[in-house]
């Protein structure tokens, strides 16, 4: 394949790509919208931020929201790559883009991850991670796939409790780093 080739098939895979768009926007917009389905997953993009607004420790909300934040990038990158290699995907959509879902990875994990590392610090972030990854794995998303918000196509949960527990212990890490103190003028 020459360098021009290439140029043409990625050509050919963005038509694909905003042919799948067009696909999603009309299922979203004719099918789904406004099903209960769909009232869910607005609120679980809502809800898990009302919470945190309402039960986060002020003083060290920046520091749990950069641990979320880590969250939410490490998330949306794992995302792409299981919904890219057609692993999982999103049938009901708020958004009606193919290959976004915010509900869960945008909304709940980085909340979860925020209100853990934030209610009992003095528990083995381990048990924590255990807790996480089990929850997210083995009920997040089983709730979700029976109500048409994740479909698990090639892909173990196992897999999932893995990528959650890492990924929160990751988070813990990052949350304890003591450079979060404060600014200062440096001449």
């Amino acid at each position: 394949m020459t360098y021009q080739d290439g140029l043409n098939q990625i050509d050919k895979a963005t038509q694909k790509i905003t042919e799948a768009n067009h696909l999603t926007v009309e299922a979203v917009m004719n099918a789904f919208l406004f099903t209960w389905q769909w009232w869910v997953a607005l609120a679980l993009i809502i809800v898990p931020w009302v919470i945190w607004a309402i039960f986060r420790d002020r003083q060290k909300s920046a520091r749990l929201f950069s641990a979320g934040l880590l969250v939410m990038i490490l998330s949306e990158i794992m995302d792409a790559i299981g919904v890219s290699l057609g692993k999982w995907s999103y049938p009901v959509k708020v958004v009606p883009i193919a290959t976004v879902s915010f509900s869960f990875r945008l909304s709940v994990l980085p909340v979860f991850t925020m209100l853990l590392l934030q209610y009992k610090p003095q528990i083995n972030p381990f048990i924590k991670a255990i807790i996480f990854g089990g929850a997210g794995a083995y009920i997040g998303l089983p709730l979700l796939g029976m109500i048409d918000l994740h479909k698990k196509i090639d892909w173990s949960i196992n897999y999932s409790f893995i990528i959650l527990a890492l990924m929160y212990l990751l988070a813990h890490w990052y949350s304890r780093r003591n450079s979060f103190g404060e600014m200062i003028k440096s001449d």
